[in-house]
């Protein structure tokens, strides 16, 4: 319990008291996805708005030995944003920028919390890019989708570490590590991704 205390705290000064939510009333919004599909009440969620306060919270939840969930959109075809009981939920709601255009390379960078339909927007009227129903762009790396056009990612570990990975480089391939790895492998915090030159 009092390390569970001790990580909200900490969870507070990283994302700001306003982002960390610990009102039952708030959690049971965060325990259902969009299959209907219910979990426990999470510890808290916190609402980090950029890669350094990922960072933060990973970290903090690493130290105090708590678990974590990661929660997109929390369309979760699969199940992978349902909360577990005790651990810290970290939603990616507010992460929705596009980082970079690089549209002479034919390359995009964005937070997970964008949408395909914002990413359309963004590449046109010369690049186009596939369109979701539904969920973030993240996400659906994250279950294996868009798997071909990803070519780069930085991605937070389970211990609080950033790692970057570029297709294009020599090495270890972690973008296909991560790609289809239902967040297991940690939390994307940028994804490089291809888009497709209108002729």
């Amino acid at each position: 319990m009092q390390a569970g205390a001790e990580l909200i705290e900490r969870a507070r000064l990283v994302c700001g008291a306003e982002h960390v939510l610990t009102d039952p009333v708030l959690l049971s919004t965060y325990r259902s996805d969009g299959a209907r599909r219910d979990g426990p009440l999470p510890l808290a969620v916190a609402l980090p708005a950029d890669r350094g306060e990922v960072i933060g919270v990973v970290s903090a939840c690493a130290q105090a030995g708590v678990p974590w969930t990661v929660r997109g959109a929390g369309t979760s075809t699969g199940g992978g944003a349902l909360p577990r009981a005790g651990a810290m939920l970290i939603g990616l709601a507010r992460m929705r920028r596009v980082l970079s255009l690089e549209l002479d390379d034919d390359r995009v960078t964005v937070e997970p919390g964008v949408s395909s339909a914002a990413i359309a927007r963004a590449v046109a009227p010369s690049h186009s890019f596939p369109r979701l129903s539904a969920g973030t762009v993240g996400g659906a790396v994250a279950r294996g989708a868009f798997a071909p056009l990803l070519l780069g990612v930085e991605l937070v570990t389970n211990a609080g570490a950033l790692l970057r990975a570029d297709r294009r480089m020599p090495g270890y391939d972690l973008t296909g590590v991560f790609s289809g790895s239902g967040g297991r492998r940690g939390i994307a915090v940028a994804l490089t991704l291809q888009v497709e030159p209108l002729r």
